[in-house]
């Protein structure tokens, strides 16, 4: 795994996107001060997951977004992308490539990203942490930071070993741990006291529940026996309402029936009437009279007024006049409709009185219970609050404890390290001091002179590697563009069709068999034109067979040159400015003879200068012009321009062109391969020799540090007993003050809780609540009568307005009747008159027509017979229209009532009903369903059950309906929180079990990733301080998972031990080699050094950059450097500068390529 790509954009001085791409080796930055060149170490950290702005060298973090210029504006955002290569998988993560993004907004926003998925710092954090990237980014190495090592407690040490081992996540996971128990003590603690609580509070519920249980059979009896009552009442009322309308619906029917029987006689009644008014009688006394006026007028007249007379001063049969119903009759109805009227309006009056009456019982009811609820909440305010004040004096008393036993502990270990300490004196003491120190000048020479011979070698062999992969590049480009070029030629067309057709005489196409000098592929090009694709006939036969093949195959259009022909070959002069085609390719005959009068120039104005002189050659047919660019001029074309195109002839010229160079390229890679296995045989045997004066350098150097290792061990272990003695001792003396403020926490909690004890407990009353229960109840039923009385008497108003409508109505018709009688006495009094009066002027006639007023009187005796059967039928009409009207009325009151007693039934029905909702919250189904009455069921002993209930009911007194509710709840708490605390007895358990396995884990990481440190720095610090000494201890072995890390050098030549004391190359050195055994301990795939050489002179810095070679075989370097030395391991180098605008700029170069230029 290494880093492959670092883009930074808005980030601190780099404004504009801005790309590093670094190498699997060492990569180094350079360039001058205020360049911008730690800003590139700032933007891995921060990428990575740093959250400290000083740590950046800022004060917030809005300081890593690029703050403007004199010339740019401020940017908004800061924006760091970096690409790792994970091929080896060492991220855990299904990508051969991981890229991780941050982005920062100046109003404070941020955002993660891998492989561009959102994500959280934590997911960035834990993916990096498995390969040895901790959040605290010791595999940066910043400026200043190697202070910061060498400054380091030894606890902060530790955490540097720590977190390139691993143990961090596992630390962090024990953390994690430790929180979950200290809440869980608080939850258990407060568990605790309330199940306690609850203990207390469940007989005194137990009994009320008993009573409630009693109460609740009780209650359910008289539920039952109601719900019964009830329900027989609701089938008794179904039943008649049943009964009632099916009677309705009969006399409905029966209405119906009379209603259009009175509508018929009315018709019929009418048409008489109408028939009535236009007699025949009158027409056949006018026919009478005008025969006897004819024959005989005077006896006609006489005898006609005669009859007339006899006819009419018979008296009429007027029927019975008196009237059926009198306007008396009428204002009866009306009187008795306002009485009832002020019936209503009195009931209205009463109503409302009787519904205030029942709000304000309802009000007062709400009242009382408001009151009880506030006395109920005192009441649980005041539990609550001895609850609380319980449990603080059982937190004060545990406390107090756990202080107790606290001293008690650290009194032991005090002990201990009282006796570590007097034995750590006594061996340090045993021990002498001696110095012993070698020179190993003569062998750091030895080694400098085979690292410098293996390092000249190093470049000699780069160099033989870079010539081989150059030559190798270039043969594969010209691999692939032959590839391409015999692709190009192998496209099909017509001509390829007549080759695959396998036709006799057809060889193959004129491009493959003509040969050009080179330079005058594009002339020969233009001058043979489409010929080019044309294919080659040996003879005219077969170019004949071939089209007439094309033709029957439908291959399209072809051309063919025939091979065989005897070209012309004219004697052509030479020509200044031009040359004669067949002098520059290589063809069969035909093709040299399409190009016999075919010259070559170099441009066209060459062609035009050319022109006259070969016209004066006078060759005797037309010539043709072309340029070496492939124009084409004739005597009447003109052909050219640029086109990228190239013909098939261009093609096979440059393919044939690239086969040779291919050979030429594999016998030069012969040659390089065996020149780079020399120059690596080289550079091996210099290898070994570089490793073997390296070898007997440490091995000298071991030697030397051996000496000094049991000495620094014992000082070590004196130096740690002596901290650990004086921190018992500190630890001692904090836990004994803790002590008395424990105990005085418990006498203010004791007090606070006998304080409280003291006030008088809240009461609860709600003895009148029943009282004004059953005032509500009463209002509510008075309330009730009242709306059935006030519904009965506007349905009797109703009632009595339409029978009165119906009076006037019959009042109306019997004057209509009359009128029309005392009409008919008029017109017959005058009709009596007249024949009288003709009777008296006129004689008796006996004429000649006697016979003809026979005739008409006999037609009018007739029609006057039939006049009085419709009389008669008229007057039948009317009798039976008087019947059914009677009916009719009679049927409507018989209605009206019934229809009275249904609504008081249904009226009853809905109260019933509210009444089983509101007392026993029971439906009508539900009801009927499950409490109708059974076959053989009483309704007298059901309510002697009832009223027995109802006595038992109250001899029980208050009952606490809740009793049985809240008895349960609180048992079924009780059993919830024993569980409970069996639950996390077991999880705090666990979690302990947790916690010892994770110190069993860290214990022994750390203890490997010490002894490893520890084996590395005995290896690294004599290459860096040849003949000195330098060692790491524990400050305390006996406890591996809070011990820190001491370290102890000693530079060859120096009675010295503390690093304080060394100058500041040495300490910076002695930091490197702190740094450098941990990297080499536990390897990170990459690290980031940030001119952490800067201090060191020139003999420092080789023995640093050994080191550096060293650590370049397990994972990447990334360097920011001012030294030129360093600069010469790089395997690249970006140079970064600042330009005017303040903007950095960034320029790159590999140092093992040639320097090729590198993308930034």
């Amino acid at each position: 795994m290494h880093l492959k790509t670092l883009t930074v954009k808005g980030f601190k001085s780099f404004a504009r996107p801005t790309t590093f791409q670094f190498e699997p080796g060492v990569t180094c930055v350079v360039g001058p001060n205020g360049s911008g060149k730690s800003n590139v170490v700032d933007a891995l950290a921060w990428v990575m997951g740093e959250q400290g702005a000083k740590t950046l060298r800022g004060g917030k973090m809005e300081d890593v977004i690029f703050a403007g210029t004199a010339t740019s504006g401020p940017l908004g955002r800061a924006h760091v992308e970096l690409v790792i290569d994970n091929a080896d998988g060492a991220l855990p993560i299904e990508y051969a490539e991981v890229q991780i993004s941050r982005t920062l907004f100046r109003n404070g926003g941020s955002e993660y990203a891998i492989n561009g998925e959102s994500c959280r710092l934590l997911d960035v954090q834990e993916l990096l942490s498995d390969s040895g990237l901790g959040r605290e980014m010791h595999v940066i190495v910043g400026q200043g930071q190697l202070d910061n090592v060498l400054q380091a407690t030894p606890a902060d040490r530790r955490g540097y070993i720590e977190e390139a081992a691993g143990i961090l996540k596992h630390r962090r996971r024990k953390e994690k741990t430790l929180r979950k128990l200290d809440a869980m003590q608080a939850n258990l603690t407060r568990l605790q006291d309330l199940a306690g609580e609850i203990r207390r509070q469940l007989k005194p519920l137990g009994q009320q529940a008993e009573i409630a249980k009693e109460a609740a059979t009780i209650q359910a009896t008289v539920r039952d026996a109601r719900a019964r009552l009830i329900a027989d009442e609701v089938l008794g009322l179904r039943a008649q309402l049943e009964s009632a309308a099916r009677s309705e619906s009969e006399r409905k029917s029966e209405r119906i029936v009379l209603q259009e029987q009175l509508e018929q006689a009315r018709l019929r009644a009418g048409r008489i009437e109408e028939s009535m008014v236009g007699d025949d009688v009158d027409r056949a006394r006018t026919v009478a009279h005008g025969l006897e006026r004819e024959l005989s007028r005077l006896q006609s007249l006489h005898a006609l007024a005669g009859q007339r007379l006899a006819l009419l001063e018979e008296a009429p049969d007027l029927g019975d006049a008196a009237p059926l119903v009198t306007p008396d009759m009428v204002q009866a109805a009306r009187d008795e409709a306002a009485a009832l009227g002020d019936r209503v309006a009195d009931a209205e009056g009463r109503l409302g009185k009787a519904a205030a009456a029942t709000a304000l019982a309802r009000a007062e009811l709400d009242s009382l219970d408001e009151e009880i609820a506030a006395q109920a909440a005192l009441v649980s305010k005041h539990d609550l609050e001895a609850a609380g004040h319980r449990s603080k004096v059982e937190v004060a008393q545990s406390t107090l404890a756990a202080r107790e036993a606290e001293v008690a502990r650290r009194e032991t270990a005090l002990a201990n390290a009282r006796q570590r300490l007097a034995e750590a004196t006594e061996a340090a003491g045993a021990l002498g001091d001696e110095q012993e120190a070698g020179d190993a000048e003569s062998l750091a020479g030895a080694y400098r002179d085979a690292d410098e011979a293996q390092a000249a070698l190093s470049a000699a062999l780069d160099e033989r590697r870079d010539a081989l992969h150059a030559v190798e590049r270039e043969r594969d480009a010209l691999a692939a563009r032959t590839s391409a070029l015999t692709s190009a030629l192998e496209t099909g067309n017509a001509s390829a069709g007549l080759l695959d057709a396998g036709i006799a005489g057809v060889t193959g196409l004129v491009a493959e068999r003509v040969k050009v000098r080179k330079g005058f592929e594009a002339a020969i090009a233009a001058a043979l034109g489409t010929l080019g694709e044309a294919v080659l006939a040996e003879t005219r036969d077969a170019a004949a067979a071939a089209i007439e093949h094309a033709h029957d195959a439908g291959l399209g259009r072809i051309e063919a040159v025939v091979g065989d022909a005897v070209p012309m070959r004219p004697d052509v002069p030479e020509v200044e400015g031009a040359v004669h085609a067949p002098t520059v390719v290589d063809a069969p005959a035909g093709v040299l003879g399409v190009l016999a009068f075919t010259f070559v120039v170099d441009t066209i104005e060459a062609a035009r200068d050319a022109g006259p002189r070969i016209a004066a050659l006078e060759l005797g047919a037309p010539v043709t012009i072309v340029t070496r660019r492939g124009d084409y001029v004739s005597e009447y074309l003109m052909r050219g321009g640029s086109d990228d195109a190239q013909s098939r002839l261009e093609l096979l010229a440059e393919r044939d062109a690239a086969i040779e160079r291919l050979d030429e390229l594999r016998a030069a890679i012969e040659r390089e391969a065996g020149a780079l296995e020399d120059a690596r045989q080289a550079h091996q045997q210099a290898k070994r020799a570089a490793a073997e004066a390296l070898e007997t350098l440490r091995a000298h150097d071991a030697a030397s540090a051996a000496r000094g290792e049991q000495r620094s061990r014992a000082r070590a272990r004196l130096e740690a007993a002596t901290g650990e003695h004086d921190r018992a001792a500190a630890a001692l003396a904090e836990a004994r003050g803790g002590i008395d403020e424990a105990r005085r926490a418990v006498e203010a909690a004791e007090l606070a809780l006998e304080r409280f004890q003291d006030k008088p407990r809240p009461m609860l009353d709600a003895s009148a609540r029943d009282g004004l229960l059953a005032e509500l109840e009463a209002a509510r039923g008075a309330e009730t009568d009242l709306r059935v009385e006030l519904e009965t008497a506007r349905e009797r108003v109703r009632a009595e307005l339409a029978r009165a409508a119906a009076l006037e109505r019959d009042v109306e018709a019997q004057r209509a009747r009359a009128e029309e009688t005392a009409r008919r006495a008029v017109l017959r009094e005058r009709q009596r008159e007249q024949a009288s009066r003709v009777l008296a002027a006129i004689p008796p006639v006996l004429g000649v027509a006697e016979r003809s007023v026979q005739e008409a009187r006999a037609v009018l005796a007739e029609r006057e017979a039939a006049r009085r059967d419709r009389n008669e039928e008229l007057g039948r009409l009317r009798r039976d229209e008087a019947v059914l009207r009677e009916r009719l009325q009679e049927l409507t009151e018989h209605v009206h009532v019934a229809e009275m007693e249904t609504y008081e039934q249904r009226l009853h029905l809905s109260n019933l009903l509210e009444r089983a909702g509101s007392e026993l919250g029971l439906e009508e189904a539900v009801l009927v369903a499950e409490h109708a009455p059974e076959e053989g069921w009483d309704r007298k002993a059901e309510q002697a059950r009832l009223q027995d209930a109802e006595r038992k009911l109250a001899r029980l007194g208050r009952v606490n309906p809740l009793a049985l509710e809240e008895f349960a709840a609180l048992e079924q708490r009780h059993t919830f929180l024993t569980e409970q605390l069996s639950d996390l007895a077991k999880t705090r358990k666990d979690l302990e079990q947790i916690i010892a396995d994770l110190d069993v884990t860290m214990e022994a990481i750390f203890a490997a990733a010490f002894e490893d440190t520890k084996a590395a720095f005995t290896e690294v610090f004599p290459i860096l301080f040849p003949g000195g000494s330098g060692a790491l201890a524990l400050t305390d072995p006996e406890d591996l998972l809070n011990t820190g890390v001491e370290v102890t050098v000693r530079p060859a030549g120096k009675k010295i031990d503390r690093i304080s004391l060394l100058s500041g190359g040495e300490r910076s050195l002695a930091a490197v080699a702190l740094m450098v055994a941990i990297f080499k301990a536990r390897p990170s795939p990459f690290y980031i050094m940030d001119e952490v050489e800067a201090a060191l002179d020139d003999a420092n810095l080789g023995r640093l950059l050994t080191v550096f070679e060293q650590l370049r075989e397990s994972s990447q370097l990334i360097i920011i450097t001012h030294q030129k030395r360093t600069m010469e391991i790089a395997d690249a180098l970006y140079g970064v500068s600042m330009r005017q605008d303040g903007v950095s700029a960034v320029v790159g170069q590999r140092t093992t390529r040639e320097r090729e230029p590198v993308d930034a």
